[in-house]
């Protein structure tokens, strides 16, 4: 009889972002190996074969706080107790860490998976560089949370302490898996009792990707995408300076940005539009996985200015799957990715824009023909470093070890 899995996520694909996306797509490992059961807050999951689902509301709220109370709420119900009572292996893809103890109590086998920092940072996300920041992570939650509001701001000044709560969690667990190397670093150093039981294990690819044939056509205009939407932290200001600059220079280019804007963020980009004749920026805003890969086809370059130490993110490894060219900051497991390609080249230090500006002109000189052979390059290498075989047989390993 095959060990069973219960996998607890508050959300489940396709709801939420990259960190709903390797959830879905290590549960489509795991049901090949073990028999899986997934108690989620999402009311309609994206089904796996063989794969059994349990709607549970008290997993539906987002709020940490929130969120936890109601896990300790839920692991005193008897529905819940059953459940774990079935599992040999408990599975924390994302936050539910208070069900920890519960499981440990029970004699359960505990695997969290980290795609964030969230046991080291209440806002989840380490400024890069890590070590210029190593000793002011609480003031840099702060200063992030208020940068969304008075209601954030407050609640950070009131729960800065939640992350060492999380550690205490966590630090039950069997094995913590994280998505690349660097996020290993930085939360083995500011969690050394995590040290012992990381392990690092790169993301799955989705298989759509994998086989994906995209034949890329660049226009005659050097074309520019952003996916990142408005946020700080994802380096939405650098790319407004950059694009200053840029139309200072008189410099021709189309830039075309996914994701969600404040009005404050769409008044700065339709600024730059009027002023400099010589940029074409078309706001896309939210937009489906085909739309995305059509504006990849005739895109240039991705541009990545993020300014945390983002752990492995996917819109990296999608742009280089469909032979974008990835012009990335200096952070996270970024150079993990793109590491002996043309792309470590065009890496920049985080909140540079003056390097951005400078890796935005070396592409525009590049012939159609030298895009496309870069373009073959990227998808080929990244298809070697990510194998999926190779990343499926590490992920059993974690979990049939763990036992």
């Amino acid at each position: 009889m095959r060990s069973r899995v219960l996998v607890l996520s508050e959300l489940f694909w396709p709801e939420g972002g990259g960190a709903e996306l390797a959830t879905y797509l290590v549960t489509d490992v795991l049901r090949g190996a073990f028999e899986v059961t997934v108690v989620t807050g999402s009311k309609d999951p994206a089904v796996l074969r063989g794969v059994e689902y349990v709607y549970e509301p008290l997993l539906a709220r987002r709020e940490k706080l929130f969120l936890w109370l109601n896990v300790l709420k839920l692991i005193k119900t008897e529905r819940f107790r059953k459940l774990i009572c079935r599992a040999d292996i408990v599975y924390i893809p994302r936050l539910s860490f208070p069900a920890i103890p519960y499981a440990k109590e029970m004699g359960k086998t505990v695997v969290v998976h980290l795609h964030d920092y969230i046991p080291v940072s209440y806002s989840a996300a380490i400024l890069a560089p890590y070590e210029g920041h190593i000793h002011r992570v609480t003031r840099d939650d702060l200063s992030l949370e208020c940068r969304k509001g008075v209601k954030y701001c407050l609640g950070a000044s009131l729960l800065w302490w939640l992350p060492k709560l999380a550690r205490k969690w966590i630090s039950q667990a069997d094995k913590v898996a994280c998505v690349s190397r660097r996020q290993a670093e930085i939360v083995s150093d500011l969690a050394p009792e995590l040290k012992s039981k990381v392990e690092v294990v790169y993301n799955p690819i989705p298989p759509k990707l994998v086989s994906l044939n995209l034949v890329k056509a660049p226009g005659d205009l050097p074309t520019f995408l952003y996916v990142g939407g408005g946020r700080y932290v994802k380096g939405f200001h650098i790319l407004v300076e950059a694009m200053r600059k840029l139309g200072k220079q008189c410099v021709k280019a189309k830039f075309v940005l996914t994701g969600t804007y404040d009005q404050k963020s769409l008044k700065a980009v339709k600024t730059l539009g009027k002023r400099y004749s010589n940029l074409k920026i078309d706001v896309v805003g939210r937009v489906g996985h085909d739309e995305l890969l059509d504006l990849h086809r005739e895109s240039w370059a991705l541009i990545f200015p993020s300014i945390w130490e983002e752990p492995l993110p996917y819109a990296i490894i999608e742009s280089m799957l469909a032979g974008t060219i990835p012009i990335a900051s200096r952070v996270g497991g970024i150079p993990e990715i793109i590491g002996g390609t043309y792309a470590e080249s065009l890496m920049f230090t985080p909140g540079n824009f003056e390097e951005v500006v400078e890796r935005l002109e070396r592409v525009s000189y590049l012939s159609r023909d030298q895009l496309i052979d870069i373009s073959l390059e990227l998808r080929e290498l990244i298809l070697k470093k990510f194998d999926s075989d190779a990343i499926e047989q590490r992920l059993l390993e974690v979990f049939i070890f763990s036992k």
